[in-house]
């Protein structure tokens, strides 16, 4: 059987091609349950599926030099670079092949250890399915997953003081109508948390640490009948 023990990784790579690697290489080398907490340069990330034209102001990002990288995960288009912070959970599915599988179940499993850090830093927030977290002024945190037989990954974003004009200059999806293969991001109000990023770091890691040592990190990815 595999180690249930845990690590915590404060990776962050010299540009933002490398740093969504590194996501796709954790995942599929997963031995033990790992939370990576990580500050992305200035660039635009898109999902697998996604048209950049229509996710993203590409005239924009050429003239102020912002990368648009697409991830290996779903979901929509989201701003990374000053201000914003990345968490990552990577578990793997524990009892045989982890037959069973509910992105919702996800999101909301993990998005209650994001909600239940920010408490602790004094910040008020509340998971929107279905992949969201929202505080009393917008949305703070998007998120995507993905999930294999052998393990699960759910990361996600973290607006901490981020110049939210830019943000939205850069994920501000167009109206064009686009066959339904190519997924869309939606437009809605967002807002900095606030949260200091080394205290949410550490309250993060704590909380995912006690889950991982009781069990609970790992049994969303279980529990689910086929």
């Amino acid at each position: 059987m595999r180690s249930r023990k845990g690590r915590f990784l404060e990776a962050t790579l010299g540009d933002p091609y490398s740093n969504l690697a590194l996501e796709e290489v954790l995942f599929t080398g997963l031995r033990a349950p790992t939370l990576r907490v990580w500050a992305n340069q200035r660039s635009v990330v898109i999902g697998r599926a996604q048209l950049a034209r229509a996710e993203t102001d590409l005239e924009y990002c050429r003239r102020e030099s912002v990368p648009v990288v697409r991830r290996f995960t779903a979901g929509g288009a989201v701003y990374n670079g000053p201000g914003n912070l990345n968490w990552s959970f990577l578990v793997p599915r524990w009892r045989g092949r982890g037959e069973g599988s509910d992105p919702s179940r996800v999101f909301e499993s993990f998005a209650a250890i994001v909600v239940d850090a920010l408490e602790e830093c004094h910040v008020e927030s509340r998971y929107r399915p279905p992949n969201s977290i929202f505080d009393n002024c917008g949305k703070i945190s998007g998120m995507a997953a993905y999930i294999s037989k052998d393990a699960v990954l759910c990361h996600g974003t973290l607006l901490v003081d981020a110049d939210l004009k830019e943000v939205e200059a850069l994920t501000t999806p167009s109206a064009e109508e686009l066959a339904r293969r190519y997924p869309r991001s939606k437009a809605v109000s967002i807002s900095n948390c606030g949260a200091d990023p080394q205290e949410f770091a550490a309250k993060l890691a704590c909380i995912f640490s006690t889950g991982v040592m009781t069990g609970t990190a790992s049994m969303i990815t279980t529990s689910v009948p086929p």
